[in-house]
């Protein structure tokens, strides 16, 4: 085991200990807002040092620096997402690799390679779960290269997707799963478009309880979601 790594492993497992005997642990502080939950690990002045483990609407577990993460990370979102790669001040910066989780709209996408910050930039490896992969250059996030053909057949499929579905007024549909193989349709009405997201007014809810975007959705609610995820519905 890495000594460093061994170090700061020693660092937690102290702390939790002293908490558990009800002695005074200095109180550190995370500056990612999606880390506000709970902290153990290396602290100096009262801010994340050295490794430690941060938890609130995501879990990150790596290097900090004067509370950013900075250095080698794993940071997860309760979505299913994960970043595995390097951080300077925050950002996403140097080599990663970003996986999309099952409740996103691009579940089971995979790009690894450079970041600057917090964008794809420099030299990458797109890949899609049917096989097909770009690898080349990437410029504040967009690709530079010469995409495949699969592609050019994907994003016109998107254009003719959102063509039907992201107008504010058409009817929608998504097909949501209750256990285990049994699924039922929420109907809705878009209010609004925003990029690759829409707002949805929910017309009918179903006859169970479920969640979109991860929020409890009732008849009248507005959500709003990934256009990917809906269809017209007739």
């Amino acid at each position: 085991m890495d000594f460093r790594f061994r170090r700061h492993l020693i660092w937690i497992v102290l702390a939790y200990a002293a908490m558990a005997c009800g002695q005074t642990v200095e109180k550190c502080n995370v500056h990612d807002p999606e880390l506000q939950g709970s902290y153990a690990g290396g602290c100096k002045d009262g801010l994340a040092q050295g490794y430690g483990e941060a938890i609130g609407t995501a879990h990150y577990k790596g290097e900090f620096k004067a509370g950013r993460k900075h250095g080698r990370g794993l940071k997860m979102w309760p979505f299913g997402d994960r970043y595995d790669g390097e951080f300077v001040n925050d950002s996403k910066d140097g080599n990663g690799t970003y996986t999309w989780g099952r409740n996103s709209a691009w579940v089971g996408e995979k790009y690894t390679g450079s970041y600057r910050n917090d964008r794809r930039h420099g030299l990458g490896v797109y890949e899609w779960p049917d096989g097909d992969r770009y690898t080349g250059l990437w410029e504040n996030d967009f690709i530079v290269g010469q995409p495949t053909s699969r592609m050019y057949a994907r994003s016109r499929a998107y254009v003719e997707h959102a063509a039907a579905v992201a107008k504010p007024g058409n009817k929608i549909c998504k097909s949501v799963t209750i256990g285990i193989g049994t699924q039922e349709w929420v109907r809705g009405t878009v209010t609004e478009v925003s990029d690759d997201k829409i707002a949805v007014r929910i017309d009918d809810s179903g006859h169970f309880q479920h969640l979109i975007s991860g929020i409890p959705i009732n008849r009248g609610d507005v959500v709003w979601d990934a256009l990917q995820f809906w269809i017209p519905c007739f």
